[in-house]
């Protein structure tokens, strides 16, 4: 982890000359000190909750944008205390419409955008510009500047310098002047990412500005209802533009350990036989569950039949090609601990038939945690073939995510991902029938 030198406090100029001044900083006798020739990164953070919070005087200032361990641990305990719905994670629209109904309305230190996560900034961005909307709707744009150099262990190599850019007010003053603010601080010939940091369903004028402008985005369909956020990944696959999800990111823990239960070449005729699949989310969100869904039938080359959507549960029936029917179901469990992602995956059970006789079937089961495994074991599971494993329920913020997916370079859609939504978008086509 390198540590990071600022070069100076973040200052406080006009939005006016913000362009003029990040051009000056550079100008440098010796060429190679004009900032690092790596990436753009613009970050949409509203830390709509973190700023509740604040206001009601729940936890301390500063605001900082990340989602600390506090913000986590009072969330949670405010959806039970409330009684508000289990399955509610803490981001969700019910959690905050309560919290701002006894918000103080007082001026907070807001550090959003001086300082970032030392996983992103290993990664030398050139220029973070990071989106600040506030809670005060009467906010007018403030706009910060300053730079940073990480520091190395090497005296020789010239380290290699960027920018943070902090552009403040309600949505509406930065729909109308900080659109146009980036538009002037934007670098040519190098990679631009947005990553939307808040709920898909809201300032849709602002995020609709970045896709049509080509930029790659970063956005967690976590947060979001499932018609906006597919609604999003179908545009950018239809125009071929790049978009990363970090609800498919924390999917991968549990596409791995499916993938290594059938990695012998003894397992894999269990593969041909599958008739169930069950999975259990924590939430109300369904997307992830769909993805995974998804996944297996295109990597099975299963065709999408019919679905059958009741209260609790989604039932999606797929197709082989010999015309075998697969039943498979994504199942809401209300838990005792609310969610921090909405819809989180926490067990799958897939059954695989291939024999009349009970004991020659197999049921592989996968759980977050032992107690989700013991759950999916009932059903008269008993007499087959038993494999379980539990996948490791580590949490990951959402900026080493952003920094893994920056990291990679990706600079399209990932192919597994871009399947798995061609998939997901039919089925749902015939979900709002």
């Amino acid at each position: 982890m390198k540590p990071q030198l600022t070069l100076q406090a973040p200052l406080e100029l006009p939005y006016q000359e913000i362009s003029n001044y990040l051009n000056q900083l550079w100008i440098s006798e010796d060429e190679d000190s004009s900032g690092a020739n790596t990436f753009t990164l613009m970050i949409w953070q509203p830390a709509w909750l973190e700023q509740c919070l604040v206001q009601s005087g729940l936890i301390n200032g500063p605001i900082t944008g990340t989602l600390s361990p506090e913000i986590i641990k009072v969330a949670k305990n405010l959806i039970i205390q409330k009684g508000l719905s289990r399955t509610c994670s803490i981001n969700s629209q019910e959690l905050l419409t309560l919290l701002k109904g006894d918000l103080t309305n007082k001026d907070y230190e807001d550090f959003r955008g001086q300082f970032f996560e030392s996983s992103i900034s290993t990664l030398n961005p050139r220029r973070l510009i990071t989106l600040a909307p506030t809670l005060n709707k009467e906010s007018e744009i403030k706009t910060f500047v300053s730079a940073y150099c990480p520091l190395s262990d090497n005296t020789v190599k010239q380290p290699i310098c960027g920018d943070l850019v902090v552009i403040r007010g309600d949505s509406n003053s930065i729909n109308k002047k900080g659109l146009k603010i980036i538009n002037e601080l934007s670098i040519k010939d190098l990679p631009t990412w947005l990553w939307w940091n808040g709920s898909l369903d809201e300032s849709s004028e602002i995020f609709d500005y970045f896709t049509n402008h080509g930029i790659r985005l970063i956005i967690d369909t976590a947060n979001g209802s499932p018609k906006r956020c597919l609604e999003i990944l179908n545009q950018s696959i239809n125009l071929n533009k790049a978009i990363n999800d970090l609800n498919w990111v924390r999917l991968k823990s549990w596409r791995e350990s499916l993938a290594m239960i059938f990695d012998p070449p003894s397992r894999r005729p269990v593969l041909e036989h599958i008739t169930d699949i069950d999975i259990d989310i924590a939430g109300g969100n369904f997307l992830q569950a769909l993805f995974l869904i998804s996944w297996i039938s295109d990597k099975l080359e299963w065709v999408f039949s019919k679905i059958d959507n009741n209260e609790g549960f989604i039932k999606i029936e797929f197709k082989r090609n010999n015309g075998e029917k697969i039943l498979t179901s994504i199942n809401h469990l209300p838990l005792g601990n609310p969610s921090i992602h909405s819809g989180q995956v926490i067990g799958l059970r897939l059954i695989s038939k291939i024999s009349e006789v009970q004991k020659n079937n197999t049921c592989v089961i996968l759980g977050c945690e032992s107690v989700e495994c013991m759950r999916l074991e009932a059903g008269g599971m008993a007499d087959m073939q038993l494999i379980e494993q539990v996948v490791p329920n580590t949490f990951s913020s959402s900026e080493s995510d952003v920094s893994k997916l920056l990291g990679s370079s990706r600079g399209n859609t990932s192919p597994l991902f871009e399947n798995a939504i061609k998939v997901s978008l039919e089925i749902f086509k015939s979900f709002n029938k």
